[in-house]
């Protein structure tokens, strides 16, 4: 039997972030999920079905300033406090299921976060992570001269916030899914300079950092990915130990869970799962 319901986590800071569970009876490990910039949570329902129907219960929180979480749209006051906010989510799922294997899964932002995560806070309780099409590296890094006045405004207009310069048709083959990102109410197109070049400079530091990985990984990104560089996640692969896998899926755009190829891929993620969870 499969139950969904909502919760809330309050950080640090005072934020609220709003939380969602799909449990099952009986499950045999535990993920927690965190997802990409200007989206949220309910984009990965079938994710989370998928993997009840094998027995693995998924907690997710809509990121600060994201879906229905507090905060203003598209900024973090810092990325240290994105890393707070994903330890109260493992507390929260820890408290719930003390004794079962727990793994982070985060795709593009939410990739560079359980990247970092898992290389500057304490991984004892991880079986293991998983990372989706991360953002190490932009597939088209952006100028020198932009990065430098990012920094200026991130110090003097933290909280300004533009424009994320996303096509939609790069996130998937699939129109239908893309369409649907487009209507969504709860998924916003905005960055602060501050969201921005935090997280920029902590892509960069997971990719000189990687040979810092303790615990298992599952790293995968798609061939034709035009938003975050497939090509730094095989630098980080290389870079983070033995015990890394890296899929590469031909064809595939951003988002692999949501592209033609994503029932492999949910079997991928599966067999991973389950064979670190023994």
């Amino acid at each position: 039997m499969e139950e969904v319901e909502s919760f809330i986590l309050t950080a640090k800071d005072g934020t609220s972030l709003n939380g969602r569970e799909w449990l099952v009876n009986e499950p045999k490990s535990i993920i927690c999920l965190i997802h990409g910039l200007g989206e949220h949570l309910g984009r990965y329902e079938h994710v989370a079905e998928f993997l009840n129907a094998s027995k693995v219960s998924v907690f997710g929180i809509d990121l600060r300033g994201h879906g229905k979480s507090e905060g203003k749209r598209g900024h973090t006051p810092s990325h240290e406090m994105l890393l707070d906010d994903v330890e109260e989510l493992l507390m929260y799922a820890r408290a719930e299921y003390n004794d079962l294997p727990i793994f982070l899964y985060g795709h593009s932002l939410g990739g560079n976060i359980v990247a970092n995560y898992i290389l500057q806070k304490n991984t004892n309780e991880l079986q293991g992570a998983i990372i989706s099409s991360p953002w190490f590296e932009l597939a088209e890094e952006p100028a020198e001269w932009q990065i430098k006045l990012a920094k200026f405004f991130s110090g003097v207009l933290p909280s300004l916030t533009q424009s994320n310069q996303l096509d939609i048709n790069h996130l998937t083959n699939d129109d239908q899914v893309n369409q649907a990102y487009k209507n969504d109410s709860l998924v916003h197109g905005r960055i602060s300079t501050r969201m921005f070049t935090e997280c920029y400079q902590a892509g960069l530091w997971a990719l000189e950092n990687a040979h810092k990985n303790k615990i298992p990984l599952l790293i995968y990104h798609g061939t034709e990915d035009a938003i975050t560089s497939a090509n730094a996640s095989k630098i980080f692969t290389e870079k983070a130990g033995d015990d890394v896998t890296y899929h590469q899926w031909e064809g595939v755009k951003h988002e692999p869970h949501n592209d033609f190829k994503k029932e492999e891929l949910f079997k991928t993620i599966l067999k991973w799962v389950l064979d670190k969870s023994e």
